[in-house]
């Protein structure tokens, strides 16, 4: 091949050449691809478009239960709709792939099923309420392919209907079990609520009194059981004054009444009796024990005692008169040292009257053979018997009030031991019911969310454009593959052609020669063909322009009737050229 040969005129030499290894190829492969563009079947899409409505109430006022973004629930009602089990009916029922459903198992014509299937997402810029953009899916088409249109618009409808139905299906069973999980959850915690509160009751019940809220009240209590107990004090304060007074009252009246002889009153033995002990504890505390005065009315005493049954002095009397003179003797060491006369005198007779006590208390009582019938006497006697009735009964009160203290103290020491289960049970208790409150407005506004799925009224599925009949086929684009054949087969044609041209050795132009022998030629004849020759030759061009025009004949007869009629066609070229030209 001459290396001139490579310049755009060596190229036109070269085929014009080699110009059938160029044109049978173009034919050939042409053709060939005319032939697959028209054997090929014609597989039809019906499709749908459905589109995502909003709510037609506002989220502010009510709010779903279905959250998420569209295209997330597209996908996932896409996951069921293309379930093996939901297209394996789809396709018996309307007998898809009856040639391959005797060999090919189910989950393989599912999988070829779904390979049909087409899903288109409708995505828009929505701008937000604080001024941004964001891309939103607002609708999506759902589509079907297959040789028979009818056959591709029946299940494209089938499909659409499964994706709506599916889609108010899983709305209404979210909305519905959100209502459920909140209702059984609310149950849970009424429980819960109950069970403390009943728990609460127990302790309460059990540590009555102990509770730290009545820890305010076991505080007043105790001030006013004391305050009692210092009432009981000052009234037994002044009872024992009064029964101190009453008894040295008693103790200077005569039991018995006086006598009158001759205008000069008579003292009875017993009213002798007491004046000689009274002397005689004088006496003894003045001059002891020893002295002769002192021993001759204890012999006075003792022989009127003997003359009375029951005339010996009365322990209590003797108790009441030591402690008047004990009282006395404290009152004097106050005011003089304890060597002073009088502190030594009374001491002698509260010794005297000790040890007479003692021997009171060592004898059996006996009762007086006679009662009193004094007046005064008897009266200081029911009044002293009064006074320690009322002591008796302070005394009781006293009793009861302090058991009443001990058990107010208990109550406060046991108070913090109470309050921390309690303090739980009440932090338990309002979690409890704050944790239902929040459940029981979660659980209304599912209601209101169920409502809104039940009559429709939330985000939805609307069908928007439904599949129809489709009038032309979707693939194969037979136009397309014939262009396509074409320039295969011209790329090819033209390969074979130089191809042929490279290998050829024969020397074809002057260059050729002159590159040979190293010298140009000095002429160069160039090939003379006959009449015969050249009618060959313009038989073949004829033959080739009239193939050429039956080819183009014939393509466009397949448009026309196996593709888009001619008029259609250039109408569809019309409008777009118009369209071009008013852009």
């Amino acid at each position: 091949m001459d290396p001139q040969d490579t310049t755009l005129h060596g190229a036109v030499i070269v085929l014009k050449r080699r110009k059938w290894f160029f044109v049978l190829p173009v034919i050939a492969i042409t053709v060939i691809g005319a032939i697959i563009a028209m054997v090929l079947p014609s597989v039809y899409r019906s499709q749908g478009t459905i589109m995502i409505e909003k709510p037609d109430i506002p989220p502010d006022l009510v709010a779903s239960t279905i959250t998420g973004y569209a295209d997330e629930r597209i996908q996932t009602i896409e996951r069921r709709v293309m379930a093996t089990s939901t297209l394996v009916d789809i396709i018996q029922k309307y007998n898809l792939y009856l040639d391959e459903r005797q060999t090919t198992p189910s989950h393989e014509l599912a999988s070829e099923m779904r390979d049909n299937v087409v899903l288109e997402l409708v995505s828009a810029e929505l701008q937000q309420p604080r001024g941004n953009s964001t891309e939103a899916t607002i609708a999506f088409n759902i589509g079907f392919d297959n040789e028979d249109p009818v056959v591709a618009q029946r299940v494209a409808n089938e499909l659409v209907s499964l994706y709506l139905s599916e889609n108010v299906r899983l709305r209404q069973k979210s909305a519905s079990e959100t209502t459920e999980f909140l209702a059984s959850e609310a149950a849970i915690l009424e429980r819960r609520i109950s069970e403390l509160e009943r728990k609460l009751a127990d302790l309460k019940q059990k540590h009555t009194g102990r509770l730290p809220e009545q820890m305010d009240y076991n505080m007043q209590l105790i001030e006013r059981t004391e305050a009692e107990l210092r009432s009981l004090d000052m009234r037994e304060q002044a009872l024992e004054s009064r029964r101190i007074y009453l008894e040295g009252e008693l103790m200077q009246t005569s039991p018995y009444g006086s006598y009158v002889v001759d205008g000069q009153r008579v003292m009875g033995p017993r009213d002798q009796l007491k004046a000689l002990r009274t002397q005689l504890a004088t006496l003894s505390g003045r001059y002891g024990s020893n002295h002769p005065d002192v021993q001759r009315l204890r012999r006075e005493v003792a022989a009127l005692e003997q003359q009375q049954p029951g005339g010996g002095a009365s322990a209590s009397s003797l108790r009441r008169e030591a402690e008047r003179v004990e009282t006395e003797l404290r009152r004097l060491r106050e005011r003089y040292a304890s060597d002073h006369p009088d502190v030594l005198r009374l001491e002698r007779q509260l010794a005297s009257l000790q040890g007479e006590l003692a021997d009171a208390r060592s004898q059996p009582t006996t009762t007086p053979s006679e009662s009193p019938d004094n007046p005064s006497y008897i009266a200081l006697r029911s009044q002293i018997q009064a006074v320690q009735s009322e002591l008796g009964s302070i005394a009781e009160q006293r009793a009861r009030l302090k058991e009443k203290l001990e058990d107010y103290d208990k109550r406060i020491i046991e108070t913090p031991l109470v309050e921390r289960e309690y303090l739980q049970l009440l932090r338990d208790r309002e979690s409890a019911e704050l944790s239902y409150r929040e459940i029981k407005n979660k659980q209304m506004q599912a209601h209101l969310g169920q409502s809104l799925e039940t009559e429709r009224k939330s985000e939805r599925f609307t069908l928007l454009d439904p599949p129809v009949l489709p009038e032309k086929p979707q693939r194969p684009n037979r136009p397309l593959i014939v262009v396509v054949a074409f320039f295969v087969a011209a790329g090819a044609g033209a390969g074979i052609a130089f191809l042929a041209e490279k290998l050829d050795s024969a020397v074809y132009g002057a260059r050729q020669v002159a590159e040979l022998v190293g010298a140009a030629p000095l002429v160069t004849i160039p090939y003379i063909r006959t009449r015969a020759e050249l009618w060959r030759a313009t038989r073949r061009r004829v033959g080739v322009a009239v193939a050429f025009v039956c080819l183009l004949v014939g393509a466009i007869t397949y448009v026309h009737f196996s593709v888009t009629p001619l008029d259609v066609l250039w109408a569809g070229v019309d409008n777009e050229a118009t369209d071009a030209k008013q852009e």
